[in-house]
């Protein structure tokens, strides 16, 4: 399904699509979601959950809810504005947390992108190592950094040029929602303009961790529509056969030429 957000004053057409897939594992403990206010923007994210007993599926639904909820309220596109819905998520999952000691472990990565679709510029943000990949010209132009010990390791000099999906302890992280975080989320501090032809990707480490990003722009270049675009990425990762293969959730947002005359 493909959600097309166009309107008479927007400078550029979102096409949206979104896919999440429980994979090998018992329960689906990802999340996400969209909202569209039209002239006043645009918003979508994704949360992974963890905790165990079923809570990491409730702490991925905290999350975005959390930061859909704030963006309706007060759709103001700033940095700051993106950090408050983070950390609005954050004082949603903490207060649940000690309401049952199967709760108290609960957290959730979250990545979050918004549109000003009048100016046509981005901004976004994130928790954790569910990643935003911005596409120009087909190819990987800009993508977040994780928040994991594994990253920070390597920015200490150690795995020297080594790609993190193969490293051990990769999925251990230095923050996220509702966890004792180590590093505070990151909010792009500039936003930025968007072109036609832009693509974005917000995904769980369902499937980065089985997709290197050549794969990702092959896949890209192939598709005629984003839907297509995630359901190829997602036949790729499923085609290893990976007994225990994470959820796997993706969002993707691309940009053309407005068709509404202004």
């Amino acid at each position: 399904m493909i959600a097309h957000i166009a309107g008479d004053a927007h400078r550029l057409q979102l096409s949206v699509s979104a896919i999440t897939d429980q994979g090998g594992r018992a329960s689906n403990e990802d999340y996400l979601g969209m909202i569209d206010l039209g002239p006043k923007g645009f918003c979508c994210t994704l949360a992974d959950g963890a905790g165990g007993h079923g809570n990491g599926a409730l702490a991925a639904r905290l999350t975005v809810d959390a930061v859909l909820g704030g963006y309706r309220e007060n759709p103001m596109f700033a940095p700051a504005s993106l950090a408050s819905l983070i950390f609005r998520a954050e004082h949603t999952v903490s207060e649940e947390q000690p309401t049952s000691a199967s709760r108290m472990h609960m957290s959730a990565t979250v990545v979050l992108l918004c549109i000003e679709p009048v100016s046509g510029r981005a901004l976004w943000a994130h928790w954790g190592d569910s990643r935003l990949y911005w596409f120009r010209d087909g190819k990987v132009h800009r993508m977040t950094e994780d928040h994991s010990v594994v990253q920070q390791l390597l920015h200490a000099g150690m795995y020297a040029n080594e790609d993190p999906r193969s490293l051990p302890n990769r999925s251990v992280l230095a923050g996220a929602v509702g966890a004792e975080s180590q590093v505070p989320p990151t909010v792009l501090h500039e936003s930025i303009e968007l072109m036609e032809g832009d693509a974005f990707l917000l995904c769980s480490d369902g499937l980065w961790e089985n997709l290197h990003e050549s794969a990702m722009e092959q896949a890209l270049q192939a598709a005629e529509r984003p839907d297509v675009w995630l359901q190829e990425m997602a036949h790729v990762v499923r085609s290893k056969g990976r007994p225990h293969q994470d959820n796997l959730s993706a969002l993707a947002v691309w940009v053309s030429a407005n068709p509404t005359p202004n």
